[in-house]
This record gives structure tokens, sequence and C-alpha cells, in this order.
């Protein structure tokens, strides 16, 4: 590493240094803002979300107030002051309406949003065909009905919608309106169903048990909502429950609940006082629903607030300090460029002239500045040493010419034999240090090749079990279409039974019309089997809508099962090209086991025989270890003789010559 920084400029190493965190850190930056530019987008979509459900939600509440209201007007016969007050609700059902078709945006799932709005959309076309019904007070639509599957549609909408909310605090509000939506919504079921029991003075089993569902239901959407609601209005909802208006309709509802044994005779209050106790209590569970919208309104659009705060906030700050960093990398840079150049100019001009007298520029407090101080300081140290040098070498010239003849044959030969036996050595050393080498890195080999193998067998086996899964997948998926084949048979035997029941319903309408003539004539004698000839009648209408009914959730059952049979078709064919590669890897793994025993044999050569190289290297280094000691004996020789002559002539001469070129003074 050191090797391959020496060979740069100490400034590129500096800017990659710093450079290459800095855009790792700008990189990590653009990921944030990113991910917080996804979560601005999902909390704007949030926002959008609710202000769509809060639209559905207010449609269903105008929807149920109208139900109520229609329910008024039937009952009353066309009181003007409730028609009135159903004409103005009316009115708001219809800004409803219009504010849902109004409603878009482009950050919310077209599709879904669509496909939700079609289903309430088609309808809300029968809307006008109830409404027209309630004004002649004779409805073709029974409008409870119709206002209540409306709702139940809206409601599951509004579920769907709050599912789609990545929010958890947010899912955990829409969770608590639907809830109270339900609860709202049955507690308008059961005013609307008890109003006309307490009307009459009595039931219907069917009507009975009708409504002892709507206050089943409206009691486990309670439940959910306790469970799921936050603390604030779970308070709320505990605070309402003691209010005089809920405890009132409960009871009434309970004393109800009680008298399922005789359904002729239902005690109760008027239906003028129940219908205001019930709606008082729906406007409670209203209140509680404006406050969790108010919530989830003003929640949505804080949160959609703060990410895109944050988003421009880390935006802003990581292009700050990006440019400060730039700009002190920048100067830092072009400073140390600078300096570190007139350093090396100035020794280049000392190096090159063999001026000593010359110093380089050691002007500031940092490193720099130390460093050449310190060379200033080994200038002036050599400048004395050569000084030195040069006085002492011309004292030994003289001297060294006597005996330079007779120990430089001695000391080219001691030297020369030294020098081929340490390189000899060196050699031999390095070749048995690599061969060791070699052979661990074979045992190495052979110890993964060995280690793979099991690894290899592993997968083997899970090959073979994915195999056999696969097979049995096959085999089930074949099992599951021959049963959805039958299905669509089954389905077409069904759709036969329904059009003979349809026969039989219009055969029994056309027996019911033909026993009503026939009492006609009769006159008063035949008036009660008039009665029951009308019943019959109504009996085999509402038998003919039922089958149609049944028709139409046929059609749909044929066409989803269709669906699935090809859905099945193509999943056989999935799995058959999956069995297929499955048992292309089983193959390829068995072929790479061989090949894995190939190696390991290779390997196991190559470890011998690096065995066998490295013990004859030892031999050889031994050998040239006594002939190294024989060239070291020469060299003492040598080196005693050199103690008196202090050096060789040529050198001295040599040394003298380069000291003069130094300019020292």
């Amino acid at each position: 590493m050191q090797t391959i920084i020496r060979r740069f400029p100490l400034y590129i190493i500096v800017s990659l240094v710093v450079g290459i965190p800095l855009i790792i850190s700008i990189i990590l930056a653009i990921q944030d803002i990113v991910e917080l530019n996804h979560k601005s987008r999902t909390a704007l979509q949030d926002e959008q979300l609710v202000k769509l459900v809060i639209h559905y939600d207010d449609l269903a509440h105008n929807l149920a107030v109208e139900r109520g209201l229609t329910a008024g007007v039937l009952g009353s016969r066309g009181d003007p002051q409730i028609v009135k007050n159903l004409q103005n609700q009316r009115n708001k059902v219809d800004n409803a309406v219009n504010d849902l078709q109004n409603f878009s945006s482009e950050l919310l799932d077209s599709q879904l949003t669509q496909r939700l709005a079609k289903d309430v959309f088609s309808q809300l076309t029968q809307l006008n065909r109830v409404r027209s019904g309630v004004d002649k007070l004779a409805p073709e639509i029974p409008p409870f009905n119709y206002y209540s599957n409306l709702n139940q549609l809206i409601i599951d909408n509004v579920g769907i919608l709050i599912s789609r909310s990545e929010n958890s605090d947010l899912s955990t509000l829409g969770q608590s309106l639907t809830a109270v939506i339900v609860m709202k919504e049955r507690a308008g079921q059961v005013r609307g169903a008890l109003n006309g029991v307490f009307a009459r003075g009595s039931t219907t089993p069917e009507t009975f048990a009708s409504i002892k569902g709507y206050i089943q239901s409206g009691d486990e959407a309670k439940r959910a909502a306790e469970i799921i609601m936050p603390q604030n209005f779970i308070q709320q909802l505990t605070q309402l429950q003691q209010q005089s208006a809920w405890q009132s309709v409960e009871s009434i509802q309970a004393q109800f609940l009680s008298q399922s044994d005789d359904l002729t005779s239902i005690e109760g209050p008027k239906a003028t006082e129940w219908f205001p106790m019930a709606t008082a209590r729906i406007g409670l569970l209203n209140q509680l629903r404006n406050a969790i919208q108010a919530d989830m309104l003003s929640y949505s659009t804080a949160v959609s607030t703060q990410a895109l705060l944050n988003r421009n906030i880390l935006f802003v700050s990581t292009i700050v300090s990006a440019l400060i960093i730039i700009v002190l990398l920048f100067s830092i840079v072009y400073n140390l460029r600078h300096r570190v150049g007139h350093i090396k100019d100035d020794l280049n001009t000392i190096s090159e002239n063999k001026d000593l007298r010359l110093t380089v520029n050691s002007e500031g407090r940092d490193e720099i500045a130390s460093i050449a101080h310190n060379l200033n300081k080994l200038i002036g140290n050599l400048k004395q040493l050569l000084l030195e040098v040069t006085k002492t070498n011309d004292h030994n010239t003289e001297r060294l010419v006597r005996i330079v003849s007779s120990s430089e044959e001695l000391e080219k030969s001691s030297l020369a034999t030294i020098a081929k036996c340490d390189n000899i050595a060196t050699a031999m050393t390095q070749l048995a240090q690599s061969s060791i080498g070699i052979a661990e890195s074979a045992e190495r080999a052979m110890q993964d090749t060995s280690a793979m193998n099991l690894r290899v067998e592993d997968c083997q086996t899970q090959s073979k079990r994915s195999f056999d899964s696969v097979q049995s997948l096959t085999t089930q998926i074949a099992a599951t279409e021959q049963c959805l084949t039958e299905l669509a048979a089954d389905t077409q035997s069904i759709s036969q039974i329904v059009e003979t029941i349809n026969g039989v319903s219009e055969q029994t309408n056309l027996l019911a019309l033909n026993a009503a003539i026939e009492a006609a004539r009769a006159g008063e004698h035949g008036r009660g089997f008039a009665v029951v000839s009308s019943e019959v009648r109504d009996l085999a209408q509402r038998s003919q809508q039922a089958t149609e009914n049944i028709e139409k959730l046929l059609a749909k059952i044929s066409e989803k099962t269709q669906f699935s049979v090809d859905s099945m078709t193509k999943s056989k064919a999935a799995s058959d090209a999956t069995f297929e590669a499955v048992k292309h890897v089983t193959d390829s793994v068995a072929m790479l086991e061989t090949s894995i025993e190939q190696v390991n044999s290779h390997i196991n050569s190559i470890a011998q025989s690096t065995t066998e190289q490295s013990k004859a290297c030892e031999a050889i280094d031994q050998d040239v270890d006594i002939l190294n000691e024989i060239a070291h004996q020469t060299s003492s020789q040598a080196d005693a003789l050199n103690h008196v002559v202090n050096g060789y002539q040529a050198e001295a001469d040599a040394l003298k010559t380069q000291l003069d070129e130094f300019k020292l003074s």
C-alpha cells in the first residue's frame, strides 16, 4: 500500500482521501433525499386518501339521514314537514355525490379509486327511482334495504382505502373511523326497523332476527373500536355511553330483545318517542366520527408537511455542506501543493548545483514548516560533516598509496566470494520458503475442496428434495384443475335448477292471479281466499326475484371458476418448467462433484512434489552455508588488512573529487 501511495503526488492522495468519503457522503445523502421524497409522496397520498375517505363517509352519513327521513315520510303517509326535511336532506346527499364525483388525485391509484367509485355510482343510478316511489308513497324498491346496501358498500370502500395507507398511526385512526361508521350505520338500521315495530306493536321472526343482527353487529363494531382506537377517543366513547340518550336506547333495545317469545305484542315506547331517542344517540356517534375525521385530516396534513420539510432541509444542508467541504479541500490542496512545490524546487536546486550554502523556506508553524526547518538543520550538518571528511581524506590519501596495491586483490576476491554466497543463500532460502508456502497453500486448497465437496453433497440433497416437492406440486395442481372443471360443470347444473325454480315461480304467480280472479267472482265468500292468493303472488314474486339474484351470482361464480381453471392451467405449465429446471440443476451438481474430486487429486500431487522440492532446497542451503563460512574467513583476513589501510586509494580519490564539487563556503 505504501509503495502504491508513493507513486502519486501528495496533493492527489489528499484529494482522494477527502474526496472519496465526500462523494460517498453525497451519494448516501442523495439516497436519504430519495427516501424522504418517497415518504413525502406517501404522506401526500395518505392526505388525499383521508380526504377521499371523508367524502365517502359524508355520503354514507347523509344517505343514512335520508333513509331515516324516508321511513318517516312513509310511516306518516306524507307529512308535509317531514317531506320538506327529506327534500333538504336529498339536496345534501346530491351535494355529497357531486363532491365525490369531482374528487380527483394524481397521487392515488386511479384504477382502485375508479373501481370503488364505479360500484357506488352504479348503485346511485337507482336513487331517483327509489325517491320517486317514496314521493308516491308506493315504493317499487324497498328504501330501507336500498340505503342499507348502498351504505354497506361505502363502508367496504372506506375499509379498502384505509388498508392502502402505509402509516400505522393513520391506519389505526382509519380503522377507528370505520368501526364508528359501522356503529352509526347499525344504529340507523335499528332506529328504522324498531320505528316500524313500535308503530305496529308487533313484528315477524324475520324482522326480529334482522334487528337482533343489527344490534349484535353494532356491539361487535363497538368492541373493535374500543380495541383499536387511541386512548383519547376511547375515553370520549366511554363518556358518550354514559349519557342518558345512549343509556335509554340501550335499555329499549334490551327490552325488545327480551320479548322474543311473543312477537305479536311488542311492548315499548311509541314510534314518535323512539325515533328522536335513537336519533340523539346517532348524533353522539356523529360527534365521535367528526372528531376522528378531524384528527385524521390534521395528522395526515402534519405528516406530509413534516416530510416535505425534512426533505428540503436535508437537500439544502447537503448542498451547503458539500460546497463548504469542496472549497476547504480546494484551499488545502492548493496550499499544500504550493508549499511542497517550493520545498521541492529548493531541494532540486541544492541537489543539482551541490550548493550546501542554500536553504529551503521554513516559514510557518505547521508540519511542512517543521520539515523544512529540519531539512535546513540536515543541510548544515552535512556541510559540517563534509568539511571534516575533506580534511580527513586529505590526510589519509598519502598513507593509502603505500599498501593499496597489496590489499586490492585480496579484497576483491573476498568480496566477490561473499557476494556470490550471499546471493546463492538468499535464493535458496526464498526457494525453500516459497516451496513451504506452496505446500501449505496446497493443503489449504485440499481442505477447501473437501469442504466444497460436502457443500455440493448438501446441495445435491436439497436439489433432490426440491425435485420431489415440485413433482408433488405438479400432481396437486393437476388435481386442483380437475376439481375446478367439475365445479364449473356443477355451476351449470345449478343454473338449470334455478331456471326450473323460476318457471315454478311464474306458474305460481299465474295460479295466484287466477285464484284472485276466482276469489273476486266469489264475492264476500272469497275475500279470505283473495288475501291468501295475494300473499302467494307476493311470495312468487319474491321467489322470482331471488332466482334472478341467484342467476347473477351463478354467472359471477361461473366466470371466476373459468378464470381459476385458466390460472391453474398456466400454473401447471409453470410447475412443469420448474420441474425440468430442478432436474437440470440436480444433474449439474453431480457433474460439479466429479470435477471437485479431480481438482482435489491434482492438488494432492502438487503438495507431494512441493514437499520433495523443499527437502532438496534445505540440503543445498546447508552446502551454501559451509561455502559462505569459508568466504567469511577470507573476508576476515581482508578486513584485517583494511583496518591498516582504512580504505582503498581509488575510493579516497573519488571521494576527494566528489567533495570538491560541493560548495561549502
